[in-house]
């Protein structure tokens, strides 16, 4: 928390614990490529970058879409925080042509085809290598991981989880809950500190629970 005021005040960048949660797992993920990771038919692959996939809500929380940052493990949180923010913008303003692209081929397809479709085109992406960017669907636009946050949502939840998200082929999913004043043990005392709990669902039939553990730790280090 003392880092991000000091960057907000002495840099005029809007630093969030979810650019802190983005830029640690990232680190954690460079550190145990194992969990790198997709499942495309019956087989495992290892990624060479890591990239992150940021959830972003807009119109009010009436509709949930993202970005990716590239090479995350590689950037620097100032430039976690510039990039994502400007991404963001955009989005919520429907000016990010990527993003606006893909909702226009999605909202072309009746509801009772939607599921059907979505198989598809990840079959065709994933399984078979097709580039379908023409037809509004980025290659593999979600990346590594999921980060997803519910700061701004006052639901007093200490602790929730996100779900996986089939279509993406992503093992893991990181939500960023709300920062809450607890009782924390301090050496020999209980203490009142601010605590931040990040739930983390993963797809088991990639990453295992050592994997999973070795992960965490690094991004508790971080």
């Amino acid at each position: 928390l003392a880092l991000i005021q000091r960057m907000r005040e002495t840099e005029g960048i809007h630093v969030t614990v979810t650019h802190l949660g983005t830029k640690a797992l990232a680190l954690g993920l460079r550190d145990y490529p194992d969990g790198n990771g997709l499942i495309i038919g019956k087989r495992l692959y290892k990624r060479d970058e890591v990239d992150i996939f940021c959830q972003v809500s807009s119109e009010d929380g009436r509709d949930l879409s993202g970005v990716k940052l590239c090479s995350v493990d590689r950037m620097s949180l100032r430039d976690i925080a510039q990039q994502l923010n400007a991404r963001v913008a955009q989005v919520r303003a429907r000016k990010d042509r990527e993003v606006e692209k893909t909702k226009a081929s999605l909202s072309r397809i009746p509801d009772w085809l939607l599921g059907p479709a979505m198989r598809t085109i990840g079959y065709l992406t994933y399984d078979l290598g097709l580039d379908l960017s023409r037809f509004g669907v980025a290659y593999d636009q979600f990346g590594s991981a999921m980060v997803t946050s519910i700061g701004l949502i006052d639901a007093g939840l200490g602790m929730a989880l996100a779900p996986l998200v089939p279509f993406s082929r992503v093992p893991i999913v990181v939500l960023v809950n709300n920062i809450q004043r607890r009782p924390a043990v301090v050496g020999d005392q209980i203490m009142i500190r601010p605590i931040l709990t990040l739930g983390c669902t993963f797809d088991h039939r990639f990453i295992d629970g050592v994997t999973a553990a070795r992960i965490a730790a690094s991004l508790r280090r971080a």
